[in-house]
């Protein structure tokens, strides 16, 4: 299941302040694997995206210690939110996961939010 809803190439340029590896150069960016490094003081963030399949892994290391590993999949739309002096990505998931969007804030600081819901 690809994204339905993908940022321009510019906007994850800017929010993660670093160029994407890209897995292979003869195939479309959309299929294929986006890989995303970047660096806050003492935290590290490692973010690999293929929108033409709908996933997203996320890796946090701060201080060389491991705070959070997530493989996401089913992800329908992503996007980038800038207000208030913060930065978002948010990642919106199909709606039968019965998922709550995926919040990743790198400025000021770094945090993630993110949840499951019950139809019940």
């Amino acid at each position: 299941m690809s994204m339905e809803v993908f940022p321009e190439l510019y906007e994850l340029l800017d929010f993660f302040e670093s160029e994407p590896e890209i897995t292979d150069r003869d195939v479309p960016w959309f299929y294929n694997r986006l890989t995303y490094r970047t660096t806050r003081d003492c935290d590290k963030i490692y973010c690999a995206i293929e929108p033409g399949y709908g996933q997203i892994v996320l890796i946090w290391e701060k201080s060389g210690e491991l705070v959070a590993s997530l493989n996401f999949e089913y992800v329908n739309g992503l996007k980038i939110i800038a207000e208030k002096g913060t930065e978002k990505m948010v990642a919106s998931f199909h709606e039968s996961a019965e998922l709550l969007d995926f919040e990743l804030q790198l400025k000021p600081s770094i945090h993630i939010k993110w949840g499951n819901q019950s139809n019940g």
